[in-house]
């Protein structure tokens, strides 16, 4: 893969990368990929499975139960204790269509007295019932803190002035506490994301200059214990989809699960009066045909069709400047997935792998997300958080597809256009940002033009 990947690289002579502005497209046996000059026709089929899905039946069915689970709205006894304010996976990812991003911040502070960052839950469920006004974001100056917030607080030292994580600045350095936002992540075409080989991305980050070259992050999840390239998350802490959803039932929602069996925060545990039962451990369990709520959230997002850009020519004025300025080091407008993802998308909790006809409809697709999928060290960018082998600095290059739905920019919104996106860029990054600034406005223009129709 990792040389039709470089094919396709060369194959526009004085650009450096090519597009294929299409939504996916079969890579062929010549194991080259076809390098049409334009695409015409609007955005379309956000939210929609993909079409080799929606030909089949079986597969089409498996998307729409996904689906339907994604957006259920839990009011099990056992939500919580603490959860991030919603109380379903579509209250958070609807930006666009079912499944893309959101503007929504959640917060995360950097806690000195610990060996990493603690997550911090936005609104309590001290009865295990649904919200209700007793409820509140811990955020909130007016919030009367619950037992399971106050602790949350505790542990961490958060308050209201805290000021936003800068990696590079003397404060953090010395050890000072701050906090971070986290947006919401779109999920569009993250099953082609998913279905790309290891050798692919770190073949990726040993072709790529070596000024803004990326680091491939190697993470072992959670039921596995084999180690693969992470892609998924702001920090690259997953490499599949099944290990992505496990991580967010717990963190963003409470809820335990097949791969994630205690609870986040511990305070119900050790409190009489809002112990869990040991026997719901974990609340999330796996169903007579072997799939739990995570695997039917995976089901969903693996058949997510990806974006569609819009009408534009691989040699306009925009594309070129996208490759001069350096956007495309990091942002790698095309990759290829495996000739058999099945190989390494886990299968379900209960042992259900993907079925042969979805990994015919994974198999040798060119697809062009703009994205690496790798850790590159963002300077005062980054968002302060060590996670794993991802330092304070690093990020994970963020795919531009679909971009054009999105209202904030950036790991937690601070920039509300593209062009402010662009000059925030430091560290490796910062070299294009820098390049951008010198172009004329009209220039200026042809990319962000550009970037919005990906």
């Amino acid at each position: 893969m990792m040389s039709l990947v470089r094919n396709a690289f060369c194959s526009l002579a004085g650009l450096g990368f090519v597009f294929i502005l299409a939504g996916i497209a079969d890579a062929g046996p010549s194991n080259r990929a076809p390098i049409p000059s334009q695409l015409n026709g609007p955005s379309v089929g956000l939210g929609s499975p993909l079409p080799a899905v929606e030909r089949n039946s079986s597969d089409l069915q498996i998307f729409i139960t996904g689906q339907t689970n994604f957006q259920e709205v839990d009011a099990i006894p056992q939500l919580g204790p603490v959860f991030n304010g919603h109380t379903s996976c579509a209250g958070c990812h609807f930006q666009g269509a079912l499944g893309g991003g959101a503007s929504i911040n959640e917060i995360r502070v950097r806690d000195n007295q610990q060996p990493g960052p603690v997550h911090m839950f936005a609104v309590d469920n001290a009865g295990f019932n649904e919200p209700t006004s007793a409820g509140c974001s811990v955020t909130d100056p007016e919030c009367m803190l619950s037992q399971c917030q106050l602790q949350e607080v505790g542990i961490t030292g958060y308050s209201t002035n805290l000021a936003v994580c800068d990696p590079s600045s003397a404060q953090f350095i010395s050890g000072t506490n701050c906090f971070t936002g986290r947006q919401t992540l779109p999920l569009f075409g993250d099953g082609l994301v998913e279905a790309v080989d290891d050798q692919t991305l770190v073949g990726l980050s040993q072709i790529e200059p070596e000024a803004t070259r990326g680091t491939a992050k190697f993470v072992t999840e959670a039921g596995s214990s084999q180690s693969r390239v992470g892609r998924f998350g702001w920090k690259d802490d997953h490499a599949s989809l099944r290990g992505f959803a496990g991580d967010a039932y717990l963190n963003e929602m409470g809820i335990t699960n097949p791969d994630h069996t205690s609870e986040v925060s511990e305070c119900a545990l050790n409190d009489p009066g809002l112990e869990t039962p040991l026997a719901d451990e974990p609340e999330d369990a796996t169903d007579p045909d072997g799939r739990a709520d995570i695997d039917r959230f995976a089901d969903f997002m693996r058949a997510l069709n990806p974006p569609t850009s819009t009408a534009f020519s691989s040699n306009s004025p925009g594309a070129r400047l996208f490759a001069k300025i350096g956007c495309a080091d990091c942002h790698t407008p095309v990759l290829v997935t495996s000739l058999n993802p099945a190989a390494f998308i886990p299968a379900t909790t209960g042992g259900v792998a993907i079925s042969a006809s979805l990994n015919q409809a994974l198999s040798n697709k060119i697809f062009f997300p703009f994205s690496d999928f790798l850790l590159h060290d963002m300077g005062s960018l980054g968002d302060g958080i060590t996670s794993g082998s991802a330092g304070p600095t690093m990020m994970r290059t963020a795919p531009l597809w679909g971009i054009g739905v999105r209202t904030t920019f950036l790991h937690d919104g601070r920039a509300s256009s593209l062009s402010s996106a662009i000059a925030a860029h430091d560290g490796q990054g910062k070299s294009a940002a820098q390049a951008f600034e010198q172009l004329s406005p009209d220039d200026q223009q042809s990319l962000l033009n550009f970037i919005n129709s990906l």
